[in-house]
């Protein structure tokens, strides 16, 4: 629009210059010579002017939409309802064409808020959204270019306060995806009563304030500490029931060794035992005087008497050496 108006008046500017110097040529023939150079002068800035005024309409009716982006038409204020796609559209050159983009774009900004249990919590968090292209003449309308500011913001704020209020402290880091998810459902309905469309929340960085994250970290300290004993404690308890068991190991090996040779020795005494009572119960007087006679060399013991004192002994010799005399 503003183009067409700046056309019309450099072109408004060249027809008074023209006819301004066709007056200048009808005063007199002294002045006949100055006027023309003035009227052909006038007339080529009209010529110029001409051309120019034609581009101008030409680039005013044709217009280009880059990729991702919308056309929202507005005529003396007026929105226009129809979306310009992208790519090349033929316009009412009165129209002025505002450009929208509809990518997705990312939002990020850091927020206070409070837990359950009254205590500061500070997040940075990050959305990506993008605009409904069929929806842009409306939020330009409703809202215009600064939506993101005016909307998404204040949003994001409000449902982050409400959303960490419900929990304590404690929870708010253990339970961080619950809370992300609590956060993008409550943001996604809140937006797109607005024709935004809510495509991912994240909470980039959360934090406390400095006392209340040194006491945590002091808990954190102790509680690695008490979980250190009870290792050791556990360990200890371990390494006890280990000895216990390789000693009760040793004691009943031992035992055992002593019932196998217990047992052995008892074995090995019946079979003794009962090896003699058979040998006992087989060996007969007759049985006996055979075995006798049978171990008997042929030899009769031998028998020295004698006195005392110088009386030599004297030997009688037995029967077997007397034969063999």
């Amino acid at each position: 629009m503003g183009k067409l108006i700046f056309a019309g008046l450099f072109l408004a500017v060249a027809l008074s210059g023209y006819f301004y110097s066709k007056r200048m040529l009808a005063k007199g023939a002294e002045e006949e010579t100055r006027g023309r150079d003035y009227d052909k002068n006038w007339l080529n800035l009209l010529t110029w002017g001409k051309r120019f005024s034609l581009w101008i309409l030409i680039l005013s009716v044709l217009r280009v939409i880059p990729a991702g982006h919308v056309g929202v038409m507005v005529l003396f204020g007026e929105v226009q309802m129809l979306a310009l796609k992208e790519g090349l559209n033929v316009v009412n050159p009165l129209y002025e064409v505002v450009k929208m983009d509809c990518r997705v774009s990312k939002y990020e900004n850091k927020y206070d808020a409070a837990s359950k249990d009254l205590q500061n919590v500070h997040v940075t968090m990050a959305l990506n959204y993008r605009i409904f292209p069929d929806k842009a003449p409306l939020i330009y309308k409703h809202v215009g270019l600064e939506f993101a500011d005016r909307i998404i913001a204040p949003a994001a704020q409000e449902v982050l306060k409400a959303i960490t209020a419900l929990h304590n402290v404690s929870e708010i880091l253990i339970k961080r995806p619950e809370i992300k998810n609590e956060v993008q459902k409550s943001l996604t309905n809140w937006l797109q009563k607005y024709d935004i469309d809510l495509k991912e929340v994240s909470l980039a960085n959360i934090s406390f304030d400095k006392e209340f994250e040194k006491a945590i970290v002091a808990k954190q300290v102790e509680e690695q500490r008490a979980e250190q004993k009870k290792y050791m404690l556990i360990q200890a308890q371990k390494d006890a029931e280990i000895m216990a068991a390789n000693a009760k190991g040793k004691g009943d090996a031992a035992r055992e060794e002593a019932k196998g040779v217990a047992d052995a020795l008892k074995i090995k005494g019946e079979a003794e035992n009962n090896y003699n009572q058979k040998v006992s119960a087989s060996l007969t007087p007759i049985l006996i005087q055979q075995l006798y006679y049978k171990s008997w060399d042929g030899h009769l013991p031998q028998y020295y008497f004698g006195g005392g004192g110088v009386t030599p002994l004297i030997q009688i010799p037995s029967p077997s050496q007397k034969e063999m005399k």
